[in-house]
C-alpha cells in the first residue's frame, strides 16, 4: 500500500484496522501485533499509538532479559505519551500510559518510583473519569490505593523523607474501587477477586474476606496471567 492510498482510508477501513489488531491482541499474539501496528503507521492517531504502547508492554511482560524488557516499556511509554498529545480525551491513552509509567519504575531510582506514584494515579484517576464502565480502569485505580496502603514502615519513611506529602491511601479506598469495578463486569479479572480478599483481610474481616478468595478461586483461568493468579490464591492463609 502506498502513501496515497493511505491518505485514501476511510473511518470504515480504520475500524476494520483497530479490529483485526484488538484480535491480535485477544489472541496473545502480541509479536504480530507489534508488527501489524507499526505497519498502520500509527504516528498521528492516538487510537494506534496506544494499542502499539499496550503490546509493547505486553511484549516486555514476557521478556527474561532486563535491558530488552526496559527498551520495550521505555518506547510503549513513549507511544502512550504521543497518544495523550494527540488526544488527552482518550481514556485508554491514559489508563495505559499510567501503567507504563508505572511499570517504567521498576527501572530507576526509588525516588523516580515514588514521584512516579503521583502522576501515575492522576492518569488512572482520568481513565476512570474519561471511560466510566471500563472496569480495568477502576480496578487499576484500586491497585494503586492497594499498593500504597500496604508500603511498609521503612518505605513510608523513605518517602516522606523525599516528598513533604508522599502518596496516600488506604485499603478502604482500594476495596471501594475493586467493588465498583466488579459491579461493571461481575468475575472479569481473577485478580481483582483475589485483591478484595487480599484487602479485607488486611482489615482483618476474615468473613468478607473468605466469600472472596472462594470466589477467586471458583473462577476459570483465560491467560497465564489468570492461571497465576489462582496458584498465589491457593497459597493465600486467611487463619
Amino acid at each position: 500500500e502506498d502513501k496515497g492510498s493511505w491518505t485514501r482510508r476511510t473511518a470504515s477501513d480504520t475500524a476494520i484496522d483497530f479490529a483485526k489488531a484488538d484480535a491480535i491482541f485477544d489472541a496473545a499474539d502480541y509479536t504480530s501485533l507489534v508488527a501489524c501496528l507499526r505497519a498502520m503507521r500509527p504516528q498521528d492517531d492516538a487510537q494506534l499509538l496506544w494499542r502499539l504502547g499496550r503490546a509493547l508492554k505486553k511484549l516486555g511482560d514476557a521478556e527474561k532479559d532486563k535491558k530488552a524488557k526496559e527498551a520495550l516499556v521505555r518506547e510503549g511509554l513513549a507511544c502512550a505519551e504521543r497518544a495523550l498529545k494527540l488526544d488527552a480525551s482518550c481514556g485508554a491513552a491514559h489508563k495505559w500510559f499510567a501503567i507504563l509509567l508505572s511499570e517504567s519504575g521498576s527501572f530507576g531510582s526509588t525516588k523516580e518510583s515514588i514521584k512516579n506514584s503521583f502522576v501515575v494515579r492522576e492518569h488512572f484517576e482520568q481513565a476512570v473519569s474519561l471511560s466510566p464502565d471500563d472496569a480495568t480502569s477502576r480496578h487499576l485505580l484500586g491497585l494503586w490505593c492497594f499498593e500504597v496502603a500496604k508500603l511498609s514502615w521503612i518505605e513510608q519513611k523513605v518517602a516522606a523523607a523525599i516528598f513533604a506529602s508522599p502518596p496516600r491511601a488506604t485499603f478502604e479506598e482500594a476495596i471501594g474501587h475493586f467493588l465498583a469495578a466488579e459491579g461493571m463486569d461481575p468475575g472479569f479479572y481473577p485478580k481483582n477477586l483475589l485483591l478484595l480478599a487480599q484487602a479485607h483481610a488486611r482489615l482483618g474481616r476474615k468473613d468478607e474476606a473468605k466469600e472472596w478468595l472462594g470466589r477467586c478461586l471458583a473462577a476459570t483461568p483465560r491467560s497465564p496471567e489468570d492461571e497465576a493468579t489462582l496458584a498465589e490464591a491457593k497459597k493465600l492463609q486467611l487463619s
